[in-house]
């Protein structure tokens, strides 16, 4: 029995996808991917090529690897193939935001444990989130980073609020999000988007701030 199934599966949970979407995308129906994930049937190999060329997956992982999240972002190509690096004890699973969960804007912060994970070498004990930057996500005019790169956050410390000013962070709520630039407005830390959206740092709030801690590009 090949990987197929679940592979189709992992995709769709990645990308935020239906299976009513996903069949939309390789023109089969919703009940053909509903017997690829149950492993009642497999795609035919045409099937099995477009999915492969559209999430650009070599097309042999495809059928025989179970995916990770990594691999289905092609971020798996940061890790070579060394033991020193395969080995490391501070691998750390970090909830993973995809564009298509970020453009839907739904229940965005109360999910966050329930989002695929990828996996990233930190020292740092403190809860981090990563997204993958696209032109949709608001941000100041100054943010220069490319489409799809991934972005890490770690979540926001009262110990180092005062080391943060003029660094980009990331606000979320369950409806609403965007990076922005903390300054200090009248003795108030605030996250600035531009002259007219911002968010008020409020100790109450705090889950709802972060603060970009590193980047991942392809090259």
């Amino acid at each position: 029995m090949t990987k197929i199934g679940e592979n189709i599966k992992k995709l769709r949970q990645v990308k935020n996808l239906t299976q009513q979407s996903f069949a939309d995308l390789f023109e089969v129906t919703r009940g053909n991917i509903s017997s690829y994930e149950e492993k009642r049937a497999e795609p035919k190999i045409e099937t099995i090529l477009k999915i492969a060329n559209y999430f650009s997956i070599p097309v042999q992982h495809l059928i025989q690897k179970n995916l990770t999240v990594n691999e289905i972002l092609h971020f798996d190509n940061y890790f070579e193939e060394s033991e020193s690096i395969r080995n490391v004890k501070n691998l750390s699973s970090i909830p993973f935001l995809s564009r298509e969960t970020i453009q839907a804007k739904k229940n965005l912060l109360i999910n966050i444990e329930n989002y695929p994970t990828i996996f990233f070498p930190t020292y740092n004990p403190n809860q981090f989130i990563a997204l993958e930057y696209n032109s949709n996500i608001s941000t100041p005019i100054d943010f220069e980073y490319n489409e799809n790169a991934i972005l890490f956050f770690e979540h926001l410390e009262i110990e180092k609020l005062h080391l943060i000013t003029n660094k980009f962070g990331l606000y979320i709520t369950d409806d609403d999000i965007y990076i922005g630039k903390y300054i200090m407005e009248e003795n108030k830390l605030v996250l600035q988007l531009n002259e007219w959206k911002k968010a008020f740092f409020e100790v109450d709030e705090i889950k709802s701030f972060y603060l970009l801690h590193s980047i991942y590009h392809q090259v």
